[in-house]
C-alpha cells in the first residue's frame, strides 16, 4: 500500500508540516512504549482543523527528518503515516479506560480477530455489553453492536479517508488523512507515424548548436503548420478525416523548435523562442488545439534561452516566465505536466545570477530560498543543484559589494550541510569552490591590512585539495582556475608578501601537473597573476620604505623585479615547448607588468631584454598565422 500522507493544504497546494507536533507526539509515544498498537504523528494545518482517524488498527512508523539548518533549507520535520500491508497484532492495555475512546463501529472482523479474548472482553465491557462467550461470539456481538458494519469499513480496501477517533490521552486527537493523489493520467492523443518521424527529425536537428540550425527547424515547423491549417479548413468544409501522411504539429514539435533556439548563439534567440511559446498559447487558447498545449518543458526551454542570453533584463524575463508558468498551472487545474520543477527554478536562478544587475545575487538567493520553502511544504521534486549555488556565489563575487565574500562562504557551508544530510546534488563542486575563492579574491576590502580574504581563499584551496585526495571524486578536483584564483587573491591583497605567497601557490600547481594532473597545467593566466603579485609587492615595499635620495631601491624590490622577468621567460619557454600553445601565450598585460617592474628598479638592461622578447613572440605569432593559412589553402 502507498503511505497515507497528512495533507492539510498550504501554499500552492503543498502539504504543510509543523515540526512542533512531532515532539509532542514522540512524548506521547514514549508514555505508551509498552503498547504495540499503531501510533499516530499529527500535523496541524494553519488553515484548518482536520478531522479523521482510522478504520482499523495497523502498524505505523512515524518518520521525522532532523531539522536542516542553512539558507536553502530549514527543513521542517516531515509527518508521515505508513500503513503496513497486513494488520499487526493489536495488544491493548487491559485497563478499561484505554478503550473509552475506541469506536468499535470502525473495526473490521479482521481487526477484531487479531485481538485476544481479554482485549475483546475489555472492549465489550467498556461499551456496557455482555462479556460472556467464546472469541467468535464476542466478535459477533461487537459487530452487531456496530449496526452490522464489518470489513466494508472505510480504508478496509485502502481507499478514501477514514473517520475513526483513536486517542492516546483523555482528549481524543482527530486528524484528516488523504491518500496521495496519483498523477493524472490522460489518454494520450493518437499521433500518426508522419508526425512522429517529423518530430524525430526536428529533435535531431535541434541538437546542433550552430547559428543556422534554429531558423531551419522553425521554418520546417511553420511549413508543416501551414499545411495542417489548410487541411483543417478543407476538413471543416468537406467533413473528412486526417490522412495518415499528414504532419500534425504538436507540443513536441514546437518544443523541439524552441529548444533549437535556446541552443542557438544568435542574439535574437530568446525572442524567437518566446515567439514560438506565444504561438503555442494562441493555438491552444484561441484555436482550441489541445495537441499544441504548452508544458513545463516548453517553458523551461524558453527560460534556458533567456538564461544563455547576455541581453540586459534577461534575468527578469526568465523570472517572469516562471511566474507565468505558475499561473498557467493554476488555470489548468494544477496538471503535473505544467508544474514548475527543479529545472525551471535552477534555470531562472542561473539567468538572474548571470544578469550582472545590481541586486541579481540577492534576487537569485531569494528564489533559492523559495525552492526551500516549497520543499519544506512537501514538494520533494524541488531540489537545488550545485550549479545554481555556484551561479549565486559567482554573482556575489562579481557584485564587488562589501560583505559579498562572506555571503558566498555561507552558501558554500550550507551546501556542505545539505550534502552531509543526503542531498547528493548539493555537493560542492570545483566550480563552486572556485566561485567562492573568486569572491574572496574580488573582495573590495582585500587590500586592507586587517583583511585576510586572500588567506581564506588559500584555505578553501587547501580544503579542495584535501577533499579530492581523500575522495578521488572528479567533481571536487582542483584545476588551473582554482590555483590562478588564489594567486590573483594574493595579487589583489597588495602586501609585501604577495609575491612570495603567489610563488608558493604556483609551485603547488606545477607540482600537481608534473605528477600527472593535466587539469593543473599552468597557463598564461596563472603566470600573469603571479607577476602581478610581485608587482604589487614592489609597490607595497616602496611605499613602506624610505628610498635613498640617489634613487637606489631596496634590494628586496630588485629581487621582486627580477622574479617578474624570470616568470615571463619561463612562460615563453613553456609555450615554445608545447608547440606555441595559445593558452600559454603572454598577453600585452603580462609584458606591461614586467616592463613596469623593471622600470621601477631602473633595470634598463632588463627592459631591453623584455622588449626583445616581445618582438620575438610577435614574430612567432605572425609566422604561425602564415603557416596556418598556407595549410588551409
Amino acid at each position: 500500500m502507498q503511505p497515507a500522507i497528512i495533507s492539510p493544504v498550504g501554499s500552492r497546494g503543498h502539504p504543510s508540516c509543523i515540526p512542533q507536533c512531532a515532539g509532542r507526539i514522540n512524548r506521547t509515544l514514549h508514555e505508551y512504549s509498552k503498547l504495540t498498537i499503531f501510533f499516530v504523528m499529527v500535523a496541524i494545518a494553519t488553515h484548518s482543523q482536520p478531522t479523521m482517524a482510522f478504520s482499523r488498527p495497523f502498524s505505523a512508523i512515524g518518520t521525522c527528518n532532523p531539522s536542516r539548518t542553512g539558507t536553502y533549507f530549514s527543513i521542517a520535520s516531515r509527518t508521515m503515516l505508513h500503513q503496513s500491508s497486513s494488520a499487526s497484532e493489536m495488544t491493548i492495555n487491559e485497563d478499561e479506560e484505554e478503550f473509552d475512546h475506541i469506536d468499535a463501529s470502525t473495526l473490521s472482523r479482521e481487526d477484531l480477530n487479531s485481538m485476544t479474548i481479554t482485549q475483546l472482553k475489555n472492549l465489550l465491557k467498556s461499551k456496557g455489553k455482555k462479556v460472556a462467550g467464546n472469541k467468535s461470539e464476542l466478535i459477533n456481538r461487537l459487530l452487531q453492536s456496530s449496526n452490522g458494519r464489518e470489513d466494508s469499513a472505510l480504508l478496509s480496501n485502502g481507499n478514501g479517508p477514514s473517520s475513526t477517533n483513536y486517542a492516546f490521552s483523555a482528549t481524543p486527537i482527530t486528524i484528516t488523512l488523504q491518500q496521495p493523489v496519483p498523477k493524472e493520467t490522460k489518454p494520450a492523443e493518437e499521433v500518426n507515424f508522419a508526425t512522429l518521424r517529423f518530430n524525430a527529425k526536428l529533435n535531431e536537428m535541434s541538437k546542433n548548436m550552430g547559428a543556422s540550425t534554429a531558423p531551419k527547424v522553425e521554418s520546417l515547423l511553420l511549413d508543416a503548420l501551414n499545411k495542417y491549417e489548410q487541411h483543417v479548413q478543407n476538413q471543416t468544409a468537406n467533413n473528412t478525416s486526417n490522412p495518415r501522411e499528414l504532419i500534425i504539429p504538436n507540443t513536441v514539435s514546437f518544443t523541439n523548435a524552441i529548444t533549437a533556439w535556446a541552443r542557438c548563439s544568435r542574439k535574437d534567440s530568446p525572442h524567437r523562442a518566446q515567439a514560438l511559446l506565444d504561438k503555442m498559447h494562441y493555438l491552444y487558447k484561441v484555436r482550441k488545439w489541445s495537441h499544441v498545449k504548452p508544458n513545463k518543458i516548453s517553458y523551461n526551454s524558453v527560460i534556458n534561452a533567456w538564461a544563455r542570453s547576455t541581453e540586459r533584463g534577461s534575468g527578469r524575463k526568465a523570472e517572469k516566465l516562471l511566474n507565468e508558468l505558475w499561473k498557467f498551472w493554476e488555470e489548468e487545474g494544477r496538471e503535473w505536466e505544467l508544474k514548475p520543477d527543479a529545472r525551471s527554478f535552477n534555470s531562472v536562478i542561473n539567468a538572474i545570477a548571470r544578469s550582472r544587475e545590481k541586486d541579481c545575487a540577492d534576487r537569485a538567493k531569494d528564489l533559492l530560498d523559495e525552492m526551500g520553502r516549497l520543499y519544506n511544504e512537501g514538494d520533494t521534486e524541488l531540489l537545488p543543484h550545485a550549479v545554481s549555488f555556484g551561479a549565486i556565489i559567482n554573482a556575489y563575487a562579481n557584485s564587488l559589494e562589501e560583505g559579498a565574500s562572506d555571503k558566498a562562504a555561507q552558501l558554500l557551508m550550507h551546501m556542505e550541510s545539505l550534502y552531509q544530510l543526503g542531498f547528493e546534488n548539493a555537493k560542492p563542486t570545483t566550480f563552486v569552490y572556485n566561485a567562492c575563492m573568486n569572491a574572496f579574491a574580488k573582495d573590495p576590502c582585500i587590500s586592507v591590512p586587517s583583511n585576510d580574504a586572500a588567506k581564506k581563499a588559500e584555505q578553501l584551496l587547501a580544503s579542495l585539495e584535501k577533499r579530492y585526495d581523500e575522495e578521488r571524486d572528479g567533481r571536487v578536483k582542483p584545476d588551473c582556475i582554482s590555483y590562478s584564483t588564489v594567486i590573483n587573491a594574493y595579487a589583489n591583497s597588495a602586501t609585501v608578501q604577495s609575491g612570495i605567497n603567489a610563488d608558493v601557490i604556483l609551485r603547488r600547481m606545477i607540482n600537481r601537473y608534473l605528477l600527472g594532473d593535466n587539469k593543473c597545467r599552468p597557463n598564461a593566466v596563472a603566470f600573469t597573476a603571479t607577476i602581478k603579485a610581485h608587482s604589487a609587492a614592489i609597490n607595497a615595499t616602496t611605499s613602506s620604505l624610505d628610498c635613498a635620495e640617489d634613487g637606489n631601491v631596496n634590494e628586496m624590490v630588485k629581487t621582486y623585479a627580477r622574479r617578474c622577468e624570470d616568470l615571463l621567460q619561463q612562460l615563453c619557454l613553456l609555450r615554445r615547448s608545447h608547440g606555441f600553445d595559445q593558452s600559454l601565450k603572454p598577453t600585452g598585460v603580462t609584458f606591461d607588468l614586467v616592463l613596469s617592474a623593471l622600470t621601477q628598479v631602473k633595470d634598463w638592461d632588463g627592459v631591453e631584454r623584455v622588449k626583445k622578447l616581445r618582438d620575438e613572440e610577435s614574430s612567432n605569432t605572425v609566422e604561425r598565422i602564415k603557416l596556418f593559412q598556407d595549410e588551409e589553402s
